[in-house]
């Protein structure tokens, strides 16, 4: 089973699921196997085509070990992006901000942090 983070919740993906198209949000994405979980990656965004034949194509702008992310650097990039947002002065720097408090406050989550 792969457990995916769509924008409409967390999606599980089991053979014969029905061909779908979702789109991904930050998130963990995690793979399932034999009733462990085998892997988890953290995703910014994305998308997952699952196929008729139960195959499933993630596509993600990154995909990286949850295991390899600094929960202290987390919440220091959670806090510099919540700082820009503050002192955001144009609509751009609103929007590049924002996107960084939620990937941040997925990542921190995701870390339990």
């Amino acid at each position: 089973m792969v457990i995916l983070p769509a924008t409409t919740g967390q999606m599980g993906v089991l053979p014969g699921h029905v061909p779908t198209i979702a789109e991904l949000k930050p998130g963990v994405l995690s793979v399932h196997e034999g009733g462990q979980v085998k892997s988890q990656y953290f995703v910014s965004s994305g998308f997952a085509f699952v196929h008729a034949n139960s195959v499933t194509d993630v596509v993600a702008i990154e995909a990286v070990p949850l295991d390899r992310f600094d929960p202290e650097e987390v919440k220091k990039g959670l806090t510099d992006c919540t700082q820009k947002l503050n002192a955001a002065t144009t609509d751009l720097e609103r929007a590049q901000a924002q996107i960084g408090i939620e990937v941040h406050s997925a990542l921190a989550s995701a870390l339990g942090v």
